[in-house]
């Protein structure tokens, strides 16, 4: 995806200005999914296009962190893009290693979201929309 194309894009809210990357066939881990909540969002995104914030994605399993209805929602809507944010660059943009933090505490990328991401800060988890997780 060209981040250039995306930085351009309307309606996304990428505060911390990290590269938009493309998260077309990524999945999710979560299993709670509202179809008709996912299917109220599709017709929004159908007429307006992706609004708020990007995915904050696991580029390297092609996973979604958050956004479980959104992603739903952008592939029924059969967006071309689907714009998100590496759960690394989130932690980079306030000095953190991701992964180093994973090794030293002995988390999991996938099973222990909630711990790693106590590790950032209220604002940040909010304006991306990883509130819910901890």
């Amino acid at each position: 995806m060209n981040t250039e194309t995306m930085q351009i894009v309307q309606g996304i809210h990428n505060p911390l200005g990290l590269d938009l990357i493309d998260a077309t066939g990524y999945t999710t881990g979560q299993e709670d999914l509202d179809p008709d909540h996912a299917a109220e969002i599709a017709n929004s995104m159908r007429v307006r296009g992706w609004q708020g914030p990007p995915l904050v994605v696991l580029p390297d399993y092609a996973r979604a962190y958050s956004g479980t209805h959104r992603l739903a929602a952008a592939q029924a809507a059969e967006l071309t893009e689907i714009p998100a944010v590496d759960l690394a660059g989130v932690f980079a943009a306030h000095d953190l290693d991701l992964y180093a933090l994973a090794d030293e505490e002995e988390l999991s990328l996938l099973d222990d979201r909630a711990e790693l991401l106590a590790h950032l800060p209220a604002e940040t988890l909010a304006a991306y929309g990883l509130d819910d997780i901890c």
